[in-house]
């Protein structure tokens, strides 16, 4: 009995810690690219270039889905363990491939490669 008491507290901690979870955190790295076409198309290009910059990405770099958990039921207990800088990295990426996806979408692809 004992023994089971600190791996019950750890196990209860862990799941506490979960208040982000890996799954919210992978999924607000999606980004609606509609929230970008009423941005005029250089001034998009224009934000577009300095996230990418500031991240040190590629401007052209497109988002990879998360791969399927390993961890199959308890997805949602898993807490974000991954560093703030690869969370805040990962979001650009998303938020830069949705502006392509608007500038593809509203045909200013010929300005995005011009830029």
């Amino acid at each position: 009995m004992h023994k089971t008491v600190p791996l019950v507290a750890a196990f209860t901690l862990l799941a506490a810690a979960g208040c982000t979870t890996l799954n919210e955190g992978l999924e607000a790295e999606v980004v609606n690219s509609i929230r970008y076409d009423d941005t005029p198309c250089p001034q998009l290009i224009g934000e577009r270039n300095a996230l990418a910059a500031q991240y040190g990405v590629a401007p052209t770099v497109q988002r990879t889905p998360a791969t399927e958990s390993r961890f199959m039921g308890v997805g949602p207990l898993i807490p974000d363990l991954r560093a703030e800088e690869v969370r805040q990295r990962n979001l650009a990426i998303g938020q830069i491939d949705a502006m392509n996806r608007s500038l593809t979408r509203r045909a200013c692809i010929g300005e995005a490669v011009a830029t």
